[in-house]
């Protein structure tokens, strides 16, 4: 850059702060910023090249939120693609903003005019920021039509738009200051633009930078990095720190313009080489003060919660059960935690030890809190080991493409008296603040409820497995419940106590006769029951219902023959449920694109499937649950008349869907069934079943027997009525392995409800429903509506050609059948030939038309396939047509507003500059 020297002197150069025309001039005067400010945005604005750039902008940031696969394919409402690509956008788009802000003042030679103005160089600098600021500003509000875009298609929460467009906004001014330094370098707009590039590309590839680092360095240079900082503005979070970061760090690099531009002062001759080393440390002693005041802020944990759901902000029920902590029981809790974690865990490490500060904070001395380091091979992880058994986990992770695994602490124990709560690890997934409440409110109790589990064939508390002659573990529900309640094991072969607050009965209809008599006895006596009632639980279909007992080591097992199984009617009876052993539910609802290919007997239930009711919202267990899913399920239906318990549904499905038989289901193999029937037939029903229900009440009063006159005179003892009490679910899959790994390994955007939903059972029939608010507490599914809804009316025309399809190869088959059968009593009724000549013609027949018969079969078994492929290929086709449309649309509406705008600004200005031109001028 020009600069304005004076005349060369001995004497060594006075620096910016003690020059003459800044002696007596104060910063900070308005109307100076103001004047520069208003100058530098008419400039800008009054040139369609900035509209250009404003819509290219806006363009490109709509291609990347809408037109990516990973948009539909999450089918959720918000701007995480854009999130995490508008860094490396704005590392474009805004040295396109700088680059003129002093590269153009020199290139037509205003720089000279503009300082020597009676105005403090930081009058100017702030008022060409603030206009590069205000410029960036408009584009960001072109770009919030993105927000109609996701509220035309779905409901995004506007919370975290705001606080995610505050995150864009607070990036953009901490790269304007790194721009405008750039711009000072060059009096070359276009080298002022690769240089603006350039140095914006350090603050926002920080983390790339500390990779070689390795170790906390990495760590901390990976946090300092704008993509980093910009995390938790993009999940509906406003921190202190981040927001120190952004600003402080712009502060910085005003400074740096203040000191480059009045290095005119003094820059030149052999004395300037100490300025400049003066300049530089000056600057870095800025910089370093900064990022340590950064760090100590960033210990403060002070932060705004702007999500509509406050998943960020401790809980009413959290401090509400903190405050039950009685003076005379304090809780110690000792958390084990690596210093250094993966990427992927940093967040829930954090989230770990703010809540466990907060939670100490809020207690007023009844928690005590240990945060011990640990490192493997340490005391500390020895000691971890053998006091709570807490020990590292081997985790996997992804960096720059590589995958890599390393042993990670992230437990916690909690104790208190003789009462202790063990949480190993906590993986992604797992709810913290629910993880950390229920466990101190757990352990901080005098005495736990107690929770049975009653013996089947379904084996929930583990065992030895007589089929298979191995040792099956615990299901993780069991472990789960163990956080809370006294778990025992129950025997079914004795009558059941009735000392138990909840009993667990996975697979009634695997128990002998006495078995379910005890159990009958247990439930008629008024114990609350959790019922399991699944007519193919897939991840064990040889306990289903229809599925006699097999002996012990399987059919070569050589054991006798076990004792069958027992009528379950006496029980259903009592409890007023009809349980249709053979009827397996399907429904073509799934709001998870990346699930297509699962069979509709996996039935998703939700508010988007189309019924009101899917979750009733006068329950507790149920009220506030966002979705479920179901594998293969039975379906629920009251059997009482007026009379009996009272039955409220729970879970209910949507009329898109129907039954299919379990005969047609499985598919039978010599080792008894050995898979699911590839070709079983789904025939809409139109009507919705219910999957869960409550019963509660009396029991409808058994008929009674003829008095005996022998018994008249006898007194009879009055007979308390029966009081029900049970909660029955039509799906053992509800509780499998997977969906507690889907809850542990957080994949993808599958959160399902389904341990809430089962948890939430149990403690609403124990009576302790002080966790039930705290565990729905979760992001809401904000799905795609608009894309849903257009999608339904297809997928019900699918349904309606499969069935077409289906009626018409059933006609086909029942006409090649009575074809068949005309031509056997053609032969029968003929009386030319004698018996032993029609059996014999009959035998021919039959073979003949028996292969006939097959092959026509066939025949029409592949022509229905086909057109019910057909039907599938036309329903994704007008799938994606929809999705492309909003592609185009989002791509193309946003950008309009600027582009009209830059072509008015055009055609204005064009017309200006030819009023009062020659006509003759013009025409030549």
């Amino acid at each position: 850059m020009t600069t304005l020297e004076s005349e060369p002197s001995s004497k060594k150069p006075a620096p910016s702060g003690a020059r003459s025309r800044q002696g007596g001039i104060r910063p900070f005067r308005a109307n100076v910023i103001w004047a520069v400010f208003k100058r530098n945005l008419q400039s800008y604005f009054s040139n369609p090249a900035g509209y250009v750039f404003i819509t290219l902008f806006v363009f490109i940031s709509s291609a990347v939120a809408f037109w990516q696969d990973e948009f539909f394919t999450n089918n959720l409402a918000n701007l995480d693609q854009l999130n995490r690509f508008m860094p490396y956008l704005l590392l474009f788009f805004i040295p396109a903003i700088t680059m003129n802000s002093w590269a153009d003042e020199r290139r037509q030679g205003t720089d000279e005019l503009l300082l020597t103005l009676p105005a403090h160089d930081l009058d100017v600098v702030l008022g060409k920021y603030f206009a590069a600021l205000g410029i960036f500003t408009v584009a960001l509000l072109f770009s919030s039509s993105h927000l109609l875009v996701l509220s035309y298609l779905g409901s995004p929460d506007l919370g975290v738009m705001a606080s995610t467009y505050l995150g864009y906004w607070l990036m953009g001014a901490l790269l304007i200051a790194v721009g405008m330094v750039a711009s000072l370098l060059s009096s070359n707009v276009t080298v002022a633009f690769i240089l603006g590039a350039l140095f914006c590309a350090i603050p926002i590839f920080l983390g790339g930078i500390g990779s070689p680092t390795g170790g906390p360095l990495r760590r901390r240079l990976e946090g300092w990095s704008v993509p980093a900082q910009f995390h938790d503005f993009g999940v509906g979070v406003v921190t202190l720190s981040g927001l120190f970061y952004f600003v402080a760090l712009a502060a910085a690099m005003l400074y740096l313009n203040m000191v480059l531009l009045g290095r005119r002062h003094w820059a030149g001759g052999e004395a300037s080489k100490g300025l400049w080393f003066h300049a530089a440390v000056r600057f870095a002693a800025v910089i370093l003060a900064l990022f340590s005041l950064n760090m100590m802020i960033e210990h403060l944990g002070a932060r705004a919660d702007a999500s509509s759901e406050k998943l960020h902000t401790l809980s009413a029920e959290s401090i509400e059960l903190i405050d039950q902590i009685k003076d005379d029981r304090p809780v110690m809790i000792q958390a084990f935690y690596s210093p250094e974690v993966p990427r992927e865990y940093v967040e829930t490490k954090t989230d770990l030890l703010d809540l466990l500060q907060s939670y100490a904070a809020r207690s007023r001395g009844k928690i005590q809190l240990n945060l011990t380091p640990t490192e493997t091979y340490s005391t500390a992880a020895r000691e971890a080991e053998k006091r709570f058994g807490i020990e590292p986990r081997r985790v996997v992770t992804t960096d720059q493409a590589k995958q890599s695994s390393t042993e990670i602490f992230l437990g916690v124990a909690f104790t208190s008296g003789l009462e202790e709560v063990v949480i190993p690890f906590f993986d992604r997934g797992l709810p913290v603040e629910y993880e950390l409440t229920r466990s101190i409110q757990v352990v901080s109790r005098s005495k736990r409820k107690k929770v049975g589990i009653l013996s089947t064939d379904a084996k929930m508390m583990g065992g030895f497995n007589q089929q298979s002659f191995g040792q099956t573990p615990e299901w993780s529900i069991v472990t789960e419940l163990k956080k809370q309640y006294e778990v025992t094991s129950v025997s079914p072969d004795t009558p059941i106590a009735d000392d138990f607050d909840a009993l667990l009965v996975a697979q009634p209809s695997s128990l002998t006769q006495k078995q379910i008599d005890n159990l009958t006895a247990y439930v008629k006596n008024g114990g609350p029951a959790l019922l399991f009632l699944d007519p193919f639980p897939v991840d064990n279909p040889q306990i289903s219902p229809e599925v006699p007992r097999a002996p012990a080591g399987g059919p070569f097992g050589g054991s006798p023959p076990p004792e069958q199984k027992g009528n379950l009617r006496p029980l259903l009876d009592l409890v007023g449920i009809d349980w249709p052993t053979t009827e397996i539910v399907w429904n073509s609802y799934n709001p998870h694109p990346q699930l297509a290919d699962l069979p509709p007997e996996v039935v998703f239930i939700g508010r988007g499937s189309g019924e009101k009711d899917a979750f009733n919202p006068d329950q507790s267990a149920t009220s506030g649950l966002q979705e479920i899913v179901t594998l293969f399920p039975g379906m629920l239906r009251s059997k009482g008349c007026g009379a009996g318990p009272e039955f409220t549904p729970l879970l209910r499905t949507s009329d898109a869907g129907g039954l299919i038989s379990w005969s047609e289901t499985a598919q039978q193999g010599f080792m008894g069934i050995s898979g699911i029937n590839p070709r079983r037939r789904h025939l809409p029903s139109d009507v919705g079943y219910t999957l869960a229900a409550r019963v509660k009440g009396a029991a409808a009063a058994e008929p009674k027997p003829a008095s005996d006159p022998a018994k008249k005179d006898e007194k009879k003892a009055e007979e308390k009525p029966a009081t029900i009490n049970v909660i029955a679910i039509a799906d053992l899959d509800i509780i499998s392995e997977q969906f507690f790994e889907l809850r542990r390994r957080k994949i993808e955007n599958l959160d399902f409800d389904n341990v809430t939903f089962v948890l939430n059972c149990v403690d609403v029939l124990a009576g302790d429903e002080s966790f039930v608010t705290l565990r729905k507490k979760r992001p809401k599914h904000r799905t795609l509506v608009a894309i849903e809804e257009q999608t339904k009316d297809f997928l019900e025309a699918l349904q309606n050609q499969t069935k077409s399809a289906e009626d018409a190869a059933k006609n086909k088959l029942d006409d090649a059948q009575k074809a068949f059968d005309k031509q056997v009593d053609q032969v029968k009724t003929r009386t030319d030939l004698d018996e032993r000549t029609k059996e014999i013609m009959l035998g021919n027949l039959q073979e003949v038309a028996q292969r006939r018969l097959d092959v026509e079969k066939q025949k029409i078994e592949d022509e229905k396939l086909n057109q019910i492929r057909e039907g599938k290929a036309d329903s994704e086709q007008k799938t994606r047509a929809i999705e492309n449309r909003v592609r185009y649309l989002a791509a193309a509406i946003p950008p309009l507003p600027p582009l009209i705008l830059g072509i008015i600004v055009f055609i204005t200005r064009l017309r200006r500059e030819n009023l009062g031109a020659s006509p003759k001028r013009l025409a030549a």
